[in-house]
């Protein structure tokens, strides 16, 4: 239908007018963004509040210092379990070690374990310097400060002394030679501190949240095991330690022509000696022994000189052990059908 000549439109609200016949129009139907809230004001008009954007600007200041905290608290876990990895290394060290070993007189020296704790050669300064930059794969080191991407680790110290606590006495015979050495025990500390974190971010005292600090800015200490005490690292690994067989590496054989060697000479300082009963018996029947219980007679020799467990003989007049006028020094090998465990001599 067309339109009137001098017709007028219809006004609406807010003084709009429109043609009387098109079609209704919708207020407000301009499409609204995502997420976007609109205030109706005077008119039918439309504004945004921001409340979206005033979300993500307050949950961001909390997400983003959670986050750096949590990396950094990643990274602290991993360092301290270095340190303890450090510790246990030491302990390990010390268990391969020697503790004490003989002299050709028989007599025990300690200097070996001595050499074990000792601040050059000892197992802590082995295990700081593999330790250093905390890592532990290799004898060289990195540097003795490393540094990840919120957290810098530092000072690696792994510290043993010996622990008279820990004790395994020998047999009252056996004292003076197998010493009580070989108790030790060994802690590990470090400095871990936060790097890359702002200290002080939108603090209530410049217009801001946070009371505290988000980091602290002093070092933090790191034990290998335990946590520290007042700035201590208490807690410690203990081991005993000392293998009386491993105490020397003889490779000689000793036979009856050998006077001295370490373990003739242990052997001879437990050797009290015989009563004279014995020889009187012999002097009386058989005439003067060609020697006395008092003499110390004492050989050993293995498979390079045909000897082996079993050397035959026991309960014949031909079973001989040993002592002055012996043949060759040892016993000769005897054959016999089994030899040791029920096997068949070699």
């Amino acid at each position: 239908m067309s339109q009137r000549i001098g017709a007028k439109r219809r006004t609406g609200q807010g003084g709009a007018t429109r043609d009387p016949g098109a079609e209704p129009v919708q207020r407000n139907a301009v499409p609204a963004r995502l997420g976007a809230k609109r205030r109706t004001g005077q008119g039918g008009a439309t504004r945004e509040t921001g409340q979206a954007t005033l979300e993500l600007a307050l949950g961001s200041i909390v997400f983003v210092g959670v986050l750096m905290i949590g990396i950094h608290m990643a990274e602290y876990a991993q360092l301290s379990l270095k340190v303890q990895d450090a510790q246990t290394f030491a302990v390990w060290e010390a268990s391969g070690r020697r503790v004490q070993t003989r002299e050709v007189s028989g007599a025990t020296s300690t200097t070996p374990f001595s050499r074990t704790l000792d601040n050059t050669t000892g197992v802590a300064p082995r295990a700081a310097q593999r330790f250093a930059d905390f890592n532990g794969l290799g004898d060289s080191s990195n540097g003795d400060v490393i540094i990840r991407a919120l957290t810098e680790g530092s000072g690696v110290q792994v510290r043993c002394e010996e622990d008279r606590s820990l004790a395994y006495l020998a047999s009252p015979t056996a004292r003076v030679v197998y010493q009580e050495e070989g108790g030790l025990r060994c802690s590990a500390s470090a400095q871990v501190k936060a790097i890359n974190i702002p200290r002080r971010f939108l603090q209530r005292d410049s217009g801001g949240f946070f009371r505290e600090s988000i980091v602290r800015s002093a070092p933090i200490p790191v034990c290998g095991m335990g946590l520290p005490v007042n700035g201590a690292c208490r807690g410690a690994l203990a081991i005993l330690t000392n293998d009386w067989g491993l105490a020397n590496e003889e490779t000689e054989e000793c036979k009856n022509t050998c006077t001295a060697s370490p373990y003739r000479g242990l052997v001879e300082s437990m050797f009290e000696g015989g009563g004279t009963k014995g020889a009187d018996f012999a002097a009386r029947y058989a005439g003067p022994p060609g020697t006395t219980a008092d003499r110390y007679h004492f050989s050993y020799s293995g498979v390079e000189s045909g000897m082996v467990d079993y050397v035959g003989g026991e309960g014949t007049p031909n079973f001989i052990t040993g002592g002055a006028g012996v043949s060759g020094g040892m016993v000769e090998r005897l054959s016999h059908p089994k030899c040791f465990l029920g096997k068949n001599c070699p």
